[in-house]
């Protein structure tokens, strides 16, 4: 379901991105004057429905690609039921592996669905009742970006757990693309061999991806 997932977060920035583009080419202002046509008209054009709307549907999709992130690094970490060694951890027994980070990551997850939810509909009357409604747009897109850097430590997490998996499995070549994604985890990250703790190596991947400094 991965395209289906994507696809319509791809959607969604699209009708984020046109919901901006037309904001920035509206006249917002109220009174509006028209100089050519002599008029001064009462409008309503600084009300940003369509832009709250747009980021809160844009927040939603991000939601639902980060939870999806989340199922698979828990899929990856769990008890082996892929043929991996428990918890990808190499030494087996006691060893923790990645089985920690599952927590961190449910943790991660929960903050995102939090701020998935609708913002636009909090609102109160105020200026005795004459300014009546309101879609709280700075808020929507204010989260949106929050969720965005949510879901990019869930990405580093999912890289870790991926890149480990590769090394655990022999027997088989990785395809141009994914060999490259590999490489560029781990000049970043070394592969676990045995428990430590994993803060350090998660915060130099998510680093790399919030600074644009991604090695592949």
């Amino acid at each position: 379901c991965m395209s289906s997932v994507h696809g319509a977060l791809i959607e969604a920035i699209g009708q984020a991105r046109q919901a901006v583009e037309i904001e920035l080419n509206a006249a917002a202002d109220n009174p509006l004057v028209l100089g050519d046509d002599e008029l001064v008209l009462s409008t309503g054009n600084f009300h940003t429905a369509a832009l709250a709307l747009a980021f809160e549907t844009l927040g939603l999709a991000i939601a639902q690609c980060a939870a999806a992130s989340a199922a698979r690094f828990i899929q990856l970490t769990g008890s082996g039921r892929n043929g991996l060694p428990k918890y990808l951890s190499p030494v087996g027994g006691a060893s923790a592996g990645f089985v920690p980070l599952q927590k961190t990551v449910t943790s991660i997850l929960a903050a995102i669905r939090h701020k998935a939810n609708p913002v636009m509909l909090d609102f109160l009357a105020v200026s005795e009742g004459v300014e009546d409604h309101a879609t709280q747009t700075p808020l929507a897109v204010a989260k949106c970006a929050g969720m965005i850097a949510l879901w990019r430590r869930l990405i580093a997490f999912e890289l870790m757990a991926a890149a480990q998996a590769i090394d655990l499995r022999d027997g088989f070549t990785l395809a141009p693309r994914t060999a490259a994604l590999h490489a560029a985890i781990r000049s970043l990250v070394p592969m676990l061999k045995e428990d430590r703790p994993l803060g350090i190596d998660a915060e130099a991947l998510y680093a790399a991806l919030a600074g644009g400094n991604w090695p592949a």
